[in-house]
């Protein structure tokens, strides 16, 4: 037996004093504590704290409430609030450094916090931070994170529970949690998930033994009970330590002992015999007191004694005599505020109010305490549970929650408040705009219910302004579902409402329609359906695009896009970026409606403007990694791939691609990767490395309206080239013209993306005149726009076309215009096919250098096919190539070289790990292996051994020719 009351709980006991260990070692872990009411939880959970508190560790602890389900994030801030307020200062500043400051925003400090992202980016960003938080405070000693009754927790708090549960491994960190097993409610999915996390780590408790229950009774009654006796009160309560206790509470006050005589009147007790136990417990001290105890019941444990007064209706002096007196029986904790000895013995004081009383009670209380200036969630958790009563200012109580649940990350518990908004009101135009509060909020939290809240609110808004609001919204959730044909639906209807009853919103609503005639022009631009349309509407939006405000920049940086996919004069859409941009100010704004400022942001990889777009990606990777936007991120990273593609560095694009791979996956995103795919297609072609994700943009679909799209153009294009690539020539064709057509319909025609040129090779064998059509029409719009890679890679297709002695000529201008224009993998690749041409011309020797030039290019751009084929080529002209010296740098895997650059640049572990949103022990393992991989021992050796462990070609021999293009 162990002392203390934890009878027959030496196992998990064990299991606590092993999880404390290995975190005190640097190995977290996960404990999770489940069972019945009353089989004995919180003692262990207690146990486990005062344990780790005693070997020297740090206790974060928190605990759910009957009444805070829809507390945002209310135990996070329990285990936090604390921690933060006994800190100095500058233990503060060294728990919120780097993504934990996010966190504060969980905490109801947005003062203190970072400068935040979008309501719709906070779910991830607090949680992260959050998580930081704990990995802050791990840093100065092992810490235990312990959460009692986590079936009551809010969903915010679960999610960030979820989140640190998945990452223990390599910190100073246990977790241990309890939770009511088959406990239903809101919270059922996310325990089951832990669960699965904790996988070994579950303790379900078991009831006690007849021997534990003849010695718990034994305590209770100061003497051995009876065999008989001892059955029937193991019979009766199931083994269920608490409900002994209870029952022998009864018993002794009823005058009842343990014998042999007793057994059948235990026998006969029923299974509300607690409840009727702790009321006539109750009764025996006078009306006074039962009122005191319902009230304690209604407010919830930690009540103020103030409060249960005034709800009861008792004066403050008998109230305290009378929780004085409920704790003399076992009822009430000593003390104030106000506690149950149990949540049980609060059920079923609660439970005993009847059933419509109970509600009118809830509803005084939230009144009670809304006067009293109390925590709104507190005033909130009441009117959860009571019927709505029509009252304007419950609804804007609510709202106002909502809000504010809404601004720290919670959505969860927003959605809870304006549902029971909607309940309080009939009125028609109220209830559109909570519908609309409501969709936004479900949106935020991937709710299915969030569309049809915000088409019920368009049905139901009668004031244009909320309408122009709302539309963008359920239009973005539509196309993120996949429903392109739903989302044009509801921007157009909403444009024609406007027109249809000459509405002129002005003042602060007019930026709302600028935002949705961006919104129409973004859909239009890319639809052949629209796109006539738009095509007439263009001068008209382009005058839109003019205004001060941030819808109208938005719509400026989405035209800027339009124009410069079609490859219009680059002065035009210079101006229009500019304005966009606002001098950078876009990135900060980006959140707000990210899908319109991609369009912007991929302008300048469109057109070839390589610095601009390299420098446009890095701030905005360094503010989402500073404010924790995910999608700021997956921007960013789509950008730097399609930068790194261009120069010819497919090693950095395949970086990058599977970066925003990773997160897209992660976080829902998958809408981002068709566009990485697309700008990084040039290392899915060259890296087979990247066949995993080869594998999986083939198995890509989108629903007929969307594939007809430029989403699904540039889909197919990658598709259709990959096909391409792999001699798989019918699929290949099919895609590409597939493609061409959506282009061609969209005028979709910058040479820079040179679709043209890849469309000409596939099409070739079929149809000779239409691939030299098309390769001619492309270098024709490169040269006029002066733009040298697209004319370089016109030139290299025309070439490969002609063959013969004009196909020659044009390879080796393909080659010279490369040469000089910074595409390094377009050069190899014109290089390569110069030396093919040439060697099928039977000029063996005259191959040679070309192919050695385009081998050693190839190499250095991490191009391991085209290297491939280049040696093969080599080999048939005679030549002898000498194989790659591979390097430690390309056995690096693409996570393991992005976390050694951020090393090279100065970032510390924490902050590797907080700007990719990866654990700590993940960072250190890519470190340990990239260490050992460039045969390197420190981190200061780092910055040497990438630079000096670029690919290269093993020298030639003395007196081999010099690796020259011929003229």
């Amino acid at each position: 037996m162990v002392p203390g009351g934890l009878l027959e709980r030496q196992g998990e006991l064990a299991r606590i004093d092993r999880l404390l260990a290995a975190a005190r070692a640097g190995r977290g872990g996960i404990l999770v504590i489940t069972g019945p009411a009353g089989i004995g939880k919180t003692v262990l959970v207690t146990e486990a704290g005062e344990r780790a508190g005693r070997a020297g560790m740090r206790v974060l602890a928190g605990r759910g409430g009957e009444l805070e389900g829809g507390f945002s994030f209310g135990v996070a801030r329990q285990l936090f609030e604390p921690l933060l307020a006994d800190a100095a200062p500058a233990d503060e500043e060294a728990l919120l450094a780097g993504a934990a400051r996010q966190g504060l925003i969980a905490l109801g400090d947005d003062a203190g916090a970072a400068p935040s992202p979008a309501v719709s980016e906070r779910l991830f960003t607090v949680v992260h931070g959050l998580y930081w938080l704990v990995v802050n405070a791990s840093a100065e000693g092992p810490v235990l994170v312990v959460v009692d009754d986590l079936h009551w927790a809010d969903q915010a708090s679960l999610r960030f529970l979820l989140y640190l549960a998945g990452r223990l491994a390599g910190l100073p960190v246990a977790l241990v949690l309890s939770w009511r097993a088959a406990e239903p409610g809101a919270g059922a999915d996310p325990l089951a998930r832990l669960e699965q996390i904790a996988a070994d780590g579950v303790a379900s408790l078991a009831p006690f033994s007849p021997r534990a229950v003849r010695v718990l009774l034994t305590e209770e009654f100061g003497t051995a009970p009876a065999e008989r006796f001892a059955a029937a009160c193991a019979a009766v309560t199931g083994g269920n330590p608490f409900l002994l206790r209870e029952l022998a509470e009864s018993l002794r006050a009823d005058g009842v002992g343990p014998g042999d005589e007793a057994a059948d009147q235990v026998a006969g007790l029923g299974p509300r015999s607690v409840a009727r136990a702790v009321a006539l417990r109750v009764a025996r001290l006078g009306p006074g007191a039962g009122e005191l105890a319902r009230a304690a019941a209604i407010l919830g444990d930690g009540a103020q004694l103030r409060h249960a007064a005034a709800l009861a209706g008792v004066t403050l002096a008998d109230a305290a005599a009378a929780a004085d007196e409920l704790a003399g029986i076992g009822v009430f904790e000593p003390g104030t505020p106000l506690r149950f000895v149990h949540p049980i013995v609060r059920t079923a004081v609660h439970d005993d109010i009847p059933e419509a009383g109970r509600g009118l009670r809830h509803a005084e209380a939230a009144r009670l305490l809304a006067a009293d200036g109390a925590d709104l969630d507190a005033v909130c958790a009441h009117l959860l549970v009571c019927e709505p009563a029509g009252s304007r200012e419950v609804v804007a109580w609510l709202r106002t929650a909502a809000s504010r649940a809404l601004g720290r990350g919670g959505a969860e518990s927003a959605a809870a408040y304006l549902r029971r908004a909607l309940a309080e009101t009939a009125d028609v135009s109220l209830r559109a705009e909570l519908l609309a509060e409501l969709g936004r909020a479900e949106k935020v939290v991937g709710d299915p219910a969030a569309a049809e809240h915000l088409r019920e609110s368009l049905q139901l808004a009668t004031d244009p302004a909320v309408r122009v609001a709302v539309a963008p919204d359920l239009a973005e959730l539509l196309l993120l579902a996949g429903q392109w044909d739903a989302g044009t639906t509801v921007i157009r209807s909403a444009l024609a409402d406007l027109t249809d009853q000459g509405t002129q919103l002005a003042g602060p609503a007019r930026p709302a329609v600028t935002r949705l005639q961006a919104w129409w022009a973004g859909l239009a631009a890319y639809d052949p359906h629209l796109v006539a349309e738009f095509d007439q509407r263009l001068g008209q939006l382009r005058a839109a695009a003019r205004g001060p405000d941030a819808a109208s920049r938005m719509l400026a940086g989405l035209l800027a896009g339009v124009l410069a996919w079609r490859g219009e004069r680059g002065s035009e859409v210079e101006a229009l970026l500019d304005h966009a941009l606002d001098q950078d100010r876009l990135l900060a704004r980006l959140d707000s409606d990210p899908l319109m400022a991609a369009q912007a942001l991929f302008a300048p990889v469109i057109m070839d403007e390589l610095e601009r777009a390299a420098a446009l990606a890095d701030q905005l990777l360094a503010l989402s990694r500073s404010r924790g936007s995910v999608i700021g991120l997956v921007i960013a990273a789509c950008m730097r791939a399609g930068v790194h593609a261009r120069h010819g560095e497919l090693v950095g694009a395949e970086t990058e691609l599977r970066a925003v791979i990773e997160i897209a996956l992660e976080h829902g995103m998958t809408f981002a990767v068709p566009s990485a795919l697309y700008f990084g297609a040039d290392a899915l072609i060259e890296r087979p490395e990247l066949a995993d994700v080869v594998a999986l943009a083939g198995t890509i679909t989108l629903a007929p309206d969307f594939g007809r799209t430029a989403s699904g153009a540039i889909l197919r294009e990658v598709q259709g080239r990959l096909a391409f690539a792999q001699a798989d020539f019918g699929p290949a064709r099919a895609d590409l013209q597939a493609a061409a057509a959506t282009y061609e319909a969209l005028r979709l025609l910058n040479p820079g993306t040179c679709w043209r040129s890849a469309l000409a090779l596939a099409v070739a064998p079929e149809d000779p005149d239409r691939a030299r059509q098309l390769a001619n029409s492309e270098l024709a719009d490169a040269q006029r726009a002066g733009a040298a890679r697209p004319a370089g890679i016109a030139l290299r297709t025309r070439g490969m076309l002609e063959g013969g002695r004009r196909g020659l000529r044009d390879l080796r201008e393909a080659a010279e215009v490369l040469a000089a224009s910074g595409a390094r993998l377009e050069h190899a690749r014109a290089l390569v096919e110069l030396g093919a041409a040439l060697r099928r011309a039977g000029q063996r020797t005259a191959a040679r250098p070309p192919l050695r030039a385009g081998l050693d290019l190839a190499h250095r751009c991490g191009a391991v096919r085209l290297a491939e084929r280049a040696r093969a080529e080599l080999l048939t002209a005679g030549a002898k190539p000498r194989r790659a010296v591979l390097t430690g740098l390309e056995a690096l895997t693409a996570s393991e070289r992005r976390v050694a650059e951020l090393a090279v640049a100065g970032m510390s572990n924490p902050e590797i790990a907080q700007s990719l949103f990866v654990t700590l022990s993940t960072v250190e393992g890519h470190l340990r292996h990239a260490y050992r991989k460039l045969s390197i021992t420190s981190r200061g050796q780092l910055p040497a051994a990438l630079q000096s462990a670029a690919p290269e070609i093993a020298a030639a021999p003395r007196g081999r020719q010099k690796t020259t293009v011929l003229p």
